[in-house]
């Protein structure tokens, strides 16, 4: 149980950083805890869940507003509430794309590629997914354009938040930062830093709400089956506690330190350490 509650605490600071929390949470656990590679990485999608709900909690007027809009006939609703909808319908649709066959190829192809024994592998391959993710910080860091979601037309909504969605999708790998690489890709598209910010948010929560579901269909080593429902109760309110009352501080943070060298450094480190480790002993 405190292993797990670490896990938790971890996942509710580092979900606001762009440094991957799932590829920490997936680290910690192989190489300090001694958890099974499967595992790790379905608990590295389980304790999204409760820094989900601290979004849809932080977020709560914009999520009920979204929610207004599909009951026709009832609100009086705005049109940038449908536009916040459709951009995260089509940004899930997009996701999706991306992110099921990318599940399925690191969670039956690496993961169970390798043995329990091998954590050191998996850590690599987490570490070299940390340097892409800092590689892409680096390039797309403070070119914010000027547009809103309020400003652009339907057919630059179903672009811009399409291809938002599939470069989303690519964050279901561990090493590879979801708010890191959604924000780039809102960057490229010339959103001004504030609304990169909030549609990362908006797109955050579906997405990990269907993690889950697919870990629950797909995942053999699913933490759903191994570990009992009170511990993963006792995790999401960890994670929830911790990130819904670390958000401001540590998104105040993100956006005044360039990670971009942390997440270059900390791969090229592990790196450094493992691989003459593995080949010397």
């Amino acid at each position: 149980m405190i292993e797990y509650i670490f896990i938790a605490i971890l996942q509710g600071l580092v979900e606001w950083l762009p440094i991957s929390s799932s590829g920490q949470v997936l680290i910690f656990s192989v190489n300090f805890f001694g958890i099974p590679p499967e595992q790790a990485y379905s608990l590295s999608i389980w304790v999204h869940l409760g820094t989900t709900i601290a979004v849809v909690v932080k977020m709560r007027n914009e999520f009920i507003q979204i929610i207004k809009t599909i009951i026709p006939g009832k609100f009086e609703i705005e049109a940038i509430h449908i536009k916040n909808r459709n951009w995260l319908i089509y940004a899930t649709i997009g996701t999706a794309i991306t992110a099921i066959p990318l599940y399925l190829f690191f969670n039956f192809v690496i993961i169970e590629g390798f043995d329990a024994t091998q954590g050191d592998i998996i850590t690599l391959i987490i570490s070299g997914f940390l340097i892409i993710t800092g590689i892409v910080l680096l390039i797309f860091k403070k070119k914010f354009g000027n547009k809103t979601i309020d400003s652009i037309s339907d057919r630059e909504l179903i672009k811009d938040s399409s291809i938002s969605g599939l470069i989303q999708g690519i964050a279901i790998l561990p090493g590879i930062s979801r708010s890191g690489f959604t924000i780039s890709t809102l960057i490229f598209e010339k959103y001004t830093q504030e609304q990169s910010l909030k549609l990362s948010f908006l797109m955050s929560v579906p997405v990990a709400l269907a993690s889950i579901g697919m870990d629950i269909i797909f995942g053999e080593g699913s933490v759903f089956g191994t570990i009992d429902i009170f511990t993963l109760l006792i995790i999401t309110a960890v994670s929830f506690i911790v990130g819904y009352f670390s958000m401001g501080l540590l998104l105040k943070i993100a956006q005044k330190i360039n990670f971009s060298y942390f997440c270059i450094f900390y791969g090229v480190l592990s790196f450094v350490i493992i691989v003459p480790f593995m080949f010397f002993g």
